[in-house]
């Protein structure tokens, strides 16, 4: 089926991992990773612009890092840690950090913010304060529309508590820990990092991109994350499906320590160390976890999963 798909032109090319009781079943790529200029075919260890997954393994792990450290409440008000989103307009002042996660604050899905900031003198700041001012669509927890709003601002807002930008923060705090090298921000201000990884690394092209007129390789397609530098909340992150499971399995797995856990390539009973990070390094709720909890018990979190990047008391804390 898969190689039916790039055979056909469904997609250019893909890497498909399945994986179960810590044992990898099944890892192959299909197709290409660019096709223009040249064709060129894709690897299991190709680099691809993981786009919103962005959210769920950087973004939302950093806030309940930082919620099972107690440095970050789930139901601390956003213009409390962010006064820039602070405002007249009804909800507003109730909207939280668990309506950011749950993308249940009532701001919209999307705003094209590049074109505005594209003129500004930190185009960073200008979309992170623009999403800040957006008005609400719906009031908070009423309903729960994806939205990279909310996440631009919580990656500001993590940025701001913990003083250090989310591509470091990912680096020494998820990619390290775990042994991922491959996962990693590709912020567009340092060519030559951009470069060495380029010349390192297969990475996958996303599009010829008609805004800037070239093939974009190992640099974000999102343009509001472009205006950023590379580096939001929302998107940015780059990463390999192996290293995208690996981060998985951390956040999925129970508070239980199964008898053996394997990444990818393991066979059946081998046991690799499982990563050990510092107390208070995790996330025991995703953002979909959360939201599923606090629909069918009014709030309450205390079920979502656990795993090597969590904390015990992160989904406690109310």
């Amino acid at each position: 089926m898969c190689a039916g798909a790039a055979d056909d032109g469904t997609v250019p090319g893909l890497v498909l991992l399945a994986a179960g009781g810590g044992v990898t079943l099944f890892h192959e790529a299909f197709g290409a990773r660019q096709l223009i200029p040249h064709k060129l075919p894709a690897s299991r260890d190709t680099l691809y612009d993981v786009a919103s997954l962005t959210k769920a393994v950087v973004t939302s792990v950093l806030a309940m890092q930082e919620v099972g450290a107690g440095r970050l409440a789930l139901d601390e008000k956003v213009a409390e840690a962010l006064p820039e989103f602070a405002g007249p307009e009804p909800g507003r002042a109730e909207v939280t950090v668990r309506d950011l996660l749950c993308h249940a604050s009532g701001l919209p899905a999307h705003r094209p913010f590049w074109r505005q900031a594209a003129d500004a003198s930190s185009a960073r700041w200008a979309v992170e304060r623009l999403a800040a001012r957006e008005p609400l669509e719906q009031a908070p927890r009423t309903r729960a529309v994806y939205s990279d709003l909310g996440f631009i601002l919580l990656g500001w807002l993590l940025e701001r508590r913990t003083g250090a930008r989310l591509d470091v923060l990912c680096e020494t705090r998820i990619a390290r820990p775990l042994g991922l090298a491959s996962t990693r921000f590709l912020g567009l201000a340092d060519v030559d990092a951009r470069a060495r990884v380029l010349g390192e690394r297969t990475i996958a092209a996303t599009q010829l991109c008609p805004e800037r007129g070239r093939v974009l390789i190992g640099e974000v397609d999102d343009l509001n994350a472009a205006a950023m530098g590379g580096i939001a909340g929302h998107a940015g992150l780059f990463s390999t499906a192996a290293a995208g499971w690996s981060i998985a399995t951390s956040c999925a797995c129970s508070g239980r320590r199964p008898a053996s856990r394997g990444r990818p390539g393991a066979s059946a009973g081998t046991a690799p160390p499982r990563p050990t990070l510092r107390p208070g390094a995790g996330c025991r709720a995703t953002p979909w976890a959360t939201w599923r909890s606090r629909a069918a018990r009014s709030g309450s979190i205390r079920r979502a999963s656990s795993g090597s990047l969590c904390s015990r008391t992160a989904c406690t804390r109310r």
